[in-house]
């Protein structure tokens, strides 16, 4: 019952239309941290481990075995969100995706947002799933 709710918290804010709330992508990490503390409180930063490859937040919620990253850019901006999740979680986050975004195939929606495109894929992974929030390619 209590990683439903994460799930709706979560996923209502991502449809609520505001600028960059969506999927985070151009905000700053500063940004990012206000609006993760403010609006996900469940999640929690995690500045343990990291990988010299590459720029990014880390965010987790224990409770609903949940872990986003927030990639930036060399001036910090978001270029990518990925959202890992248990399967337990999966049918709600199809039911979001397909409610929110258009789909495109089986595991691939899209939408725009201030005049730019944006692809969000699902990959099945052996443990958990992945939801990738990115700008489309060519556009």
């Amino acid at each position: 019952m209590l990683r439903n709710l994460v799930i709706i918290i979560f996923l209502l804010h991502s449809v609520r239309g505001t600028t960059h709330a969506q999927h985070f992508i151009g905000l700053h990490k500063d940004e990012i941290a206000g609006v993760m503390k403010e609006s996900y409180s469940n999640f929690k930063q995690d500045k343990d481990v990291v990988n010299p490859s590459h720029k990014y937040l880390k965010y987790e919620d224990f409770v609903s075995e949940q872990t986003v990253l927030f990639f930036l850019s060399d001036d910090d901006r978001c270029t990518l969100v990925r959202w890992m999740s248990a399967y337990s979680n999966i049918n709600d986050m199809i039911s979001h995706l397909n409610d929110a975004y258009q789909k495109t195939d089986d595991k691939t929606w899209e939408y725009k947002q201030n005049g730019k495109a944006y692809s969000v894929k699902l990959e099945d992974g052996e443990w958990f799933f992945t939801v990738t929030i990115r700008p489309k390619a060519g556009i």
